[in-house]
């Protein structure tokens, strides 16, 4: 069977995101002497919290790159210095999808998933409020989520996260 050129732009594309989630697996490896997939208990948990805070430190100095103050003048866009900040970003993102045991052919088939909702969510009008649970507030049709509307009483919930 013969590949279109999309195929194989897919296919290349592909194989830079898998070896991105590679190599951060080595690095992490060889300079740290752990693979965040083969962590367990508290280690896993303490890991998750520090790569979390430092992924939004991260994106805390991405934004300081750009001048975005309404109360200031600048409206600059340090565009190399962003694109460095996104990097390191990327290296705690990969962290974190590797220590949920998230490979790169999983991330980008939950990407596609979820982009495909977030399309129809668009075109159904999507306000932010209307299919969320009423206790937690996380969105009904995502993946993963436990809570559902109660069908003895409309407008309550059945949610794994907390009981109000």
């Amino acid at each position: 069977m013969a590949h279109t050129p999309r195929d194989i732009s897919i296919r290349v594309k592909w194989d830079r995101l898998g070896t991105i989630f590679s190599q951060q697996r080595l690095l992490q490896k060889n300079a740290y002497g752990y693979d965040p997939s083969e962590m367990e208990g508290e280690q896993r948990i303490q890991f998750i919290k520090d790569m979390n805070l430092a992924l939004q430190d991260e994106l805390h100095e991405f934004l300081q790159e750009v001048g975005w103050k309404p109360w200031a003048t600048s409206r600059h866009v340090n565009e190399d210095a962003a694109k460095g900040e996104l990097v390191d970003a990327l290296h705690f993102f990969v962290n974190l999808c590797m220590v949920v045991n998230m490979d790169a052919q999983e991330l980008f088939d939950r990407y596609m998933e979820k982009r495909k909702r977030n399309e129809q969510r668009q075109i159904e009008g999507y306000d932010g409020v209307a299919g969320k649970c009423g206790i937690c507030k996380r969105a009904l049709d995502d993946e993963g989520v436990l809570c559902r509307e109660d069908p003895l009483l409309a407008g309550h919930f059945i949610c794994e996260m907390g009981a109000k």
